[in-house]
């Protein structure tokens, strides 16, 4: 009885990992990072178009693809490394830093930070650059092993908040899983 219940747990994980890895989301892994995540309503998971890039998280509209001018959201983890940076609050001021160096004149807003469950609390900040019109609504989570940027990126302020009850859905489905370095 017991090899069969130890074969039976091994089959329902192996298919409940299966079934989560379809275009809904699933289990995204990385260098001493994991985390489970599912797609908002009406949005597809794509892991591989940006793979090259570090994305494996990238989600766009149904019955769409990936356009970096179009409307998309992605997931970009960042592994902490010994001292640098020290915080969540360091490593958001060191993305900026870099963010406005590339983007000058972008207007920064600080929003209220979004709270989705025991432990999970996002920092929010929106960016604009409307020379570019380039919209965007970042959140920042800081898990055990790497911190991680939330991106929603529009064309438009009013697409921006249209997006933005998709956006807080998957934060809401982000797990964050903790993970042994190898």
């Amino acid at each position: 009885m017991a090899k069969k219940g130890i074969f039976f747990l091994a089959f329902a994980l192996s298919a409940f990992l299966a079934a989560s890895q379809d275009s809904r989301g699933g289990l995204i892994e990385g260098d001493g990072w994991a985390f489970l995540v599912s797609a908002p309503e009406g949005w597809v998971w794509d892991g591989t178009t940006l793979r090259l890039h570090g994305i494996r998280g990238l989600f766009y509209k149904a019955g769409t693809s990936y356009s970096a001018s179009a409307l998309h959201i992605y997931i970009s983890p960042t592994v902490k490394k010994p001292g640098e940076p020290a915080s969540l609050a360091q490593f958001i001021s060191d993305d900026e830093t870099s963010f406005m160096k590339t983007a000058p004149g972008i207007f920064e807003k600080d929003l209220p930070p979004y709270q989705a469950g025991p432990g999970y609390e996002y920092l929010l900040k929106d960016f604009d650059d409307s020379n570019a019109n380039f919209y965007q609504t970042i959140g920042y989570y800081e898990g055990e092993a790497a911190y991680f940027i939330f991106v929603l990126s529009c064309r438009s302020p009013a697409e921006r908040e249209a997006e933005r009850p998709a956006f807080l859905e998957l934060l809401d489905s982000f797990t964050y899983v903790k993970k042994e370095k190898p």
